[in-house]
């Protein structure tokens, strides 16, 4: 009897925030490192049941990457919803757009940031997320495109690799603006320099 109520008070299966239980198991990641924490670690920090976290995070690579599904569905939306015909214009709106989606919690956001730029490994765990991103992309590159072209992966690659390289360094460096603004900024800054390699010509 005792046993079965020392469990019921670990946590609160129903009400357990995800987002107090992510952030607790980042800090934990980034001050002791991802490797040396383990998930019953995170559990006794949360102060939840270790079934508990498995519910809300089936892993550590869930918690750093965490959020990035719903970027993608909102990526989804924005793209459908914009009647941009610049492919350019259509990809940065609806990119930035869409990682308004993060500015809600930049300190999350920055911890997991740090931590996926810290080692390849923790990087490709996201890789299957990240490629998920990348081809609701390429889709809508290609309505613009011609058919059989090369182009619809190669931006949508290209944009991928640098919206994580932008966002990283604005984790790392603490920079104070949002990860919407960074983005766009950047994103404007990009679109300067290939607009003049392609106006000096070959």
């Amino acid at each position: 009897m005792i046993e079965a109520e020392e469990k019921r008070s670990r946590g609160r299966p129903v009400t357990t925030d995800p987002a107090a239980v992510g952030l607790t198991a980042l800090k934990l990641f980034h001050k002791l490192g991802i490797d040396r924490v383990t998930m019953d670690d995170v559990a006794l920090q949360a102060g939840i049941s270790r079934s508990n976290l498995f519910r809300v995070f089936p892993s550590k690579a869930a918690v750093v990457w965490g959020g990035m599904h719903r970027i993608t569905e909102e990526l989804k939306l924005q793209l459908a919803n914009n009647p941009e015909t610049s492919v350019i214009k259509l990809l940065h709106q609806s990119w930035v757009s869409a990682m308004q989606l993060l500015d809600n919690s930049p300190d999350t956001v920055r911890l997991r940031l740090k931590l996926i730029g810290s080692s390849p490994k923790v990087y490709g765990w996201g890789h299957s997320q990240l490629e998920e991103a990348r081809k609701v992309l390429e889709a809508a590159i290609a309505k613009l495109e011609e058919p059989n072209s090369v182009r619809p992966k190669m931006i949508s690659s290209a944009l991928i690799a640098v919206s994580m390289s932008v966002l990283t360094w604005w984790a790392e460096t603490d920079d104070p603006r949002s990860v919407a603004q960074v983005l766009d900024d950047s994103f404007y800054d990009f679109e300067v320099i290939f607009a003049q390699v392609s106006q000096s010509g070959p």
